[in-house]
Formats: structure tokens, sequence, C-alpha cells
């Protein structure tokens, strides 16, 4: 009975522990999912599908890098200009974006506000793949001198 009294804390603080470990330590990268509805907020779904559309280019590319398999420089180009123009098309739908949710219904300022939470964690992945491709990460600064 002494024993069973003693492994529940052991357990108890092995199932605290397990919780708190953050679960992306666990899980391998995977592409984030586009939102299935639609917002009916036309500035923030056309958000949404420019930001998916520039996501899936930077995801595709860094697929291609960490696959080690050599990136021909016209694709790379090619690539290159199309996600510049997406980042241009997103910065045409950013003024009218606020205005509009407010303006909109509670379920649809609702779902606006979910599609755009799952675009911004689209966008940091972007943002941290082009910051170590294009400018360079420690390790590499490192490994040069």
């Amino acid at each position: 009975m002494k024993t069973v009294n003693t492994l529940i804390p052991i357990a108890r603080v092995a199932m605290l522990i397990l919780f708190l470990l953050p679960a992306q330590s666990w899980a391998q990268e995977k592409r984030i999912k586009k939102p299935k509805r639609k917002s009916k907020i036309t500035s923030v779904d056309n958000f949404v599908n420019h930001s998916f559309e520039l996501y899936h280019k930077v995801f595709v590319y860094d697929s291609l890098i960490k696959a080690e398999v050599e990136v021909p420089v016209e694709i790379e180009d090619e690539l290159m200009e199309r996600a510049e123009r997406d980042a241009d098309s997103l910065w045409q739908e950013v003024p009218d974006i606020a205005e509009d949710i407010s303006d909109a219904p509670f379920m649809r300022q609702a779902k606006a506000t979910f599609n755009l939470n799952r675009t911004k964690n689209a966008l940091k992945f972007c943002m941290t793949a082009i910051k170590t491709y294009f400018i360079g990460t420690n390790e590499e600064d490192e490994e040069d001198n």
C-alpha cells in the first residue's frame, strides 16, 4: 500500500510535466491549412487568399531546400517575383480590413478573426523562412568564422 501511495505523487508530477511540455517538440512540421469557411467579409477573404498563396510558394521552396534539392535559378527568380506580387496584393487589402470587420455582424467578425489568426501563423512561417534563407542565421555566421 505504501508503494502505491508513493507512486501516485510521482505519476502526478510525470503527467504534469508531460502536459506542460510544448506539443510542437513532438510534432513534425506540416502545412498550415487554409480556413475552410469564408468570413463573407470581402477584404478579409481576399487577404486570407493572398496570404495562403504566398504561404504555399514559401512552403514549397522551404520543402525543396530542406530536401536538399537544388532549385534552378530561373525557377527561384520566378518564385520570388510571384511572392513579391502576392506581398504587394496583401498591402492593398490591409487598409480596409479593420473597418469592414467592425461593420460586420458578430458571427462574421468571429469567422474573420479565426481566419486572420490562421493567416497570422502562415505569414509568421513565411517571415521566418525568408529570414533564414535570404538573410541567414546565427549558425551560418558562426560557421563562416
